[in-house]
């Protein structure tokens, strides 16, 4: 069985798209939907931005192939509650089953998606891991970081798998391929309203300074080929993309806007 895993709140813009691309990779899907943010009190604990909405309707597209848990809640820091929520995703996983963990803002390229399939088909490999592009304000900025950015997002339950902070795989297999090059993920991890934006930056546990710097900074940055501009943890520089993106996207409403801070005025 190929299992997705997908952690889930208030994504109404997204959602819907990552289930479309986890039903080209994976047999069923779990969604471990809610607010993990257990110590901040004002934040609901389910969605309420429609995402609820577009998953139910998912379910009716995709019968019998989307399962509904709600978020753990059981720790104050949401990376602990993410961990544990992994682990229970990964304990419906039978010994030699793939847990492919996504996100509803990451996606995999057409070239991936056909290799990992192929890759899992063969039932070989134990550990998939892909290079990450990540984009900022729209799809045509690509943000790099200090550091390039890769991730493991297909595990095979092999003995000993677990799940730590920082959602970190321990015991994972040892049969590991990279798919990388023009064959890799794509996170939009800053194209978001600047309301979920300063969600994520307040209640990160891994970095205090992640709200200051988003109230500082975040309408301040100019969209400039090259620009570098510091953040709450590292440097950061922008570079124009005008190459392709996945197809499960070619209908998205933010597909060709320029930058979606326009939105926020």
């Amino acid at each position: 069985m190929k299992l997705g895993f997908i952690q889930v709140y208030n994504e109404v813009n997204w959602i819907g798209y990552a289930l479309d691309q986890a039903m080209m990779l994976c047999d069923e899907v779990l969604i471990m939907e809610g607010s993990q943010y257990a110590n901040f009190l004002d934040i609901p604990e389910r969605s309420d931005d429609g995402t609820l909405d577009v998953i139910s309707n998912k379910e009716k597209e995709y019968p019998g192939r989307i399962k509904m848990a709600r978020t753990t809640r059981r720790h104050d820091n949401y990376r602990f509650n993410q961990c544990d929520n992994l682990n229970y995703g990964l304990s419906l996983c039978n010994r030699g089953d793939y847990l492919l963990w996504l996100d509803a803002d990451e996606y995999c390229s057409d070239h991936w998606i056909k290799e990992a399939n192929a890759m899992m088909r063969e039932n070989k490999v134990e550990v998939i891991d892909a290079d990450v592009d990540s984009f900022a304000f729209s799809f045509k900025w690509r943000i790099d970081f200090d550091e390039a950015d890769r991730a493991s997002y297909v595990l095979k339950k092999v003995d000993g798998l677990r799940f730590a902070p920082t959602a970190r795989p321990i015991n994972a297999g040892k049969i590991v391929e990279v798919i990388s090059g023009e064959k890799h993920h794509f996170h939009y991890t800053w194209v978001k309203s600047a309301a979920r934006m300063s969600i994520r930056m307040r209640t990160s546990m891994r970095y205090p300074s992640m709200l200051a710097w988003f109230l500082d900074n975040w309408h301040k940055i100019e969209l400039v080929e090259g620009m570098t501009y510091p953040s709450y943890n590292r440097n950061f520089t922008l570079h124009r993309y005008n190459g392709e993106h996945p197809s499960v996207l070619d209908n998205h409403p933010w597909r060709h806007v320029e930058d979606i801070r326009r939105f926020d005025q």
